[in-house]
């Protein structure tokens, strides 16, 4: 069976520091995640870009920017690094099967000059493939060879992955070009405006779910209701979340808890070392030490 050749997930959140740890030695990974208990995401962003291709269960709802994408087992998308989204794993079924793929976005770049693209606009920004453009071409047979690449030679590897990385960037481009893709299922300008501030100004202690529809000229209650409806989470998480994987990000950089925590934007440290735990299921020392023994096996695997 192919599938046993792919890493296999179960109800399991991939960190981003994990994800930078995995896509270090080898630019492309291949992951298949199976969601159940854990029925969804919170809102993140990735360092790599990300390709999602659900493959049995259920349909998956993904949020960004103020918009809605429903995906059926059978479409892909596309999402380019470093965008906030979040997503709903178990919408039409009580499970939901995926491979994803991660890509650097250095080497990204380099196959896609290689391929004679030249910096197509749709890369910008998330792309849905239909199943029907998907299955013909059989996407999901060209992410398993993918996946196969870490069983052959070392020496192959890199080449083997930047051709394949190149066929799927041109079948892509030419189903984007024939338009065989999906719009939104729904969009709001109001949570887009609203979503936009918060990631101008999520280190600001002084931004509230309040404070933001003063800013976006609406109700709070207004707000709040279509906030919860287009993103999947309430102003204050989506808020808490964006400085949450600051924090993360500064701690790992090797900034002190105090600071990362004053330099996201929470004003209560007491509070904040609540929530930390809460989220992660560790304090923020304990995440400090386990970034550390990380980077440690690291190292212990290079010069071994």
């Amino acid at each position: 069976m192919i599938h046993q050749k792919i890493p296999h997930y179960t109800d399991s959140i991939l960190t981003q520091e994990m994800a930078r740890i995995d896509l270090e030695d080898c630019p492309v990974v291949v992951t298949w995640f199976t969601n159940q208990k854990n029925k969804q995401s919170v809102v993140h962003s990735h360092p790599y870009h990300e390709i999602i291709l659900p493959i049995s269960g259920s349909n998956v709802l993904y949020s960004f920017q103020g918009s809605l994408y429903t995906l059926h087992p059978g479409e892909m998308v596309f999402f380019p690094a470093e965008i906030y989204h979040s997503g709903r794993y178990t919408i039409t079924n009580t499970v939901s099967d995926r491979l994803v793929i991660q890509i650097t976005t250095e080497f990204w770049d380099q196959t896609i000059r290689q391929a004679g693209i030249a910096d197509p606009s749709w890369q910008n920004s998330i792309v849905i493939l239909n199943g029907e453009s998907a299955s013909m071409w059989d996407l999901r047979g060209l992410f398993e060879r993918m996946a196969q690449v870490p069983y052959v030679r070392k020496s192959y590897q890199r080449t083997m992955l930047g051709c394949e990385l190149m066929e799927l960037q041109l079948f892509i481009n030419q189903l984007v070009e024939e338009q065989h893709t999906q719009a939104p299922t729904s969009t709001s300008l109001l949570i887009s405006k609203a979503v936009e501030y918060i990631r101008e100004h999520y280190t600001d202690p002084a931004l509230t779910a309040a404070s933001l529809a003063e800013s976006t000229f609406t109700s709070r209650e207004h707000l709040s209701r279509s906030f919860k409806e287009y993103t999947m989470e309430s102003i204050h998480g989506y808020i808490c979340n964006l400085r949450m994987q600051h924090c993360r990000r500064e701690i790992a950089a090797g900034e002190s808890i105090l600071n990362a925590c004053t330099n996201s934007g929470f004003s209560n440290y007491s509070s904040f070392l609540k929530s930390f735990q809460k989220l992660y299921g560790m304090t923020p020392t304990q995440y400090r030490a386990t970034l550390k023994s990380l980077g440690e096996m690291k190292k212990g695997d290079v010069s071994g």
